[in-house]
């Protein structure tokens, strides 16, 4: 395909939230159409260096893209989908930390995670929600989970939720627009850490990206621990474009036997462990 692609991003077909964000890219961002196609959609680019395809499949089966396009980075711009409802502006790396994988990817398997999109990504959509008084809004990392997981390219979510109201919020959207343009020039550079324990809305770690400007690859909460793998582990250390210098953990979001099971692991790793009170 000749140069790389700085940024390939993504939307689909099967994704209402995604379509209304490709929309604002296209009229806001100045994405302009090309004389290609991926799956039968047209190709947008904005400059050389960063592209807006549509593919036909869910956006977490997507693990052909790397075969098609040669890109430094996948920024997915994304439905969210919760029980709650509850409007969210989300970012996270993707991955199965255990034996299962009911969205997409292979069972123990992480993608490359992008440290600094994730952190560069959250703080957008903290900025956007506070600018454009989005209070309603829930802006979280999420811990890693569902698929992609198999690609040598690194990649990030960036997501629109809860619920079909909210992946048609055009400011919701706007949000997202604004925080995926933010990764489109971000660059892949920096220490990172991986972090452990607590919920699935990693709100401890928040703080971290907000306050202290971490840049935060995977995270592997309290549900998954007691199953966590030497193999994942190394995963969670390995699979990263910034080098992960230490681990952040989440003290009490652990129970005694998470902690039995996992510090031991890390200490064979030989990366440093913080806890999240004191990073």
């Amino acid at each position: 395909m000749g140069m790389e692609t700085l940024r390939v991003l993504v939307t689909s077909e099967q994704d209402i939230a995604s379509l209304n964000i490709k929309d604002i890219l296209i009229n806001d961002y100045g994405f302009s159409q090309t004389d290609d196609t991926f799956e039968g959609n047209p190709i947008f680019s904005r400059g050389e260096h960063a592209k807006l395809i549509t593919t036909n499949r869910d956006m977490i089966n997507c693990d052909h893209l790397e075969s098609h396009f040669d890109t430094e980075a996948f920024i997915f711009c994304s439905r969210h989908r919760a029980e709650s409802g509850k409007p969210a502006l989300l970012v996270h790396s993707t991955g199965n930390l255990g034996g299962e994988a009911l969205f997409g990817g292979a069972p123990r398997q992480l993608s490359v995670s992008a440290p600094s999109l994730v952190s560069v990504a959250l703080k957008k959509l903290f900025e956007e929600r506070n600018s454009a008084g989005l209070d309603d809004f829930d802006v979280s990392l999420e811990v890693t989970h569902h698929g992609p997981t198999s690609m040598k390219t690194p990649l990030v979510f960036v997501e629109l939720g809860s619920s079909e109201e909210y992946w048609n919020h055009q400011e919701g959207a706007r949000a997202v627009a604004a925080s995926v343009m933010d990764c489109v020039d971000e660059p892949l550079s920096g220490d990172a850490v991986i972090g452990f324990g607590g919920t699935h809305y990693a709100s401890k770690f928040n703080k971290l990206v907000l306050e202290r400007g971490y840049k935060i690859g995977h995270m592997a909460p309290k549900y998954t621990l007691n199953d966590l793998t030497v193999d994942v582990l190394n995963q969670m250390i390995t699979r990263s474009t910034n080098p992960i210098v230490s681990a952040i953990i989440d003290w009490k979001g652990m129970n005694a036997e998470n902690k039995a099971h996992v510090l031991p692991m890390l200490e064979v790793a030989k990366i440093e462990v913080i806890r999240a009170k004191k990073a």
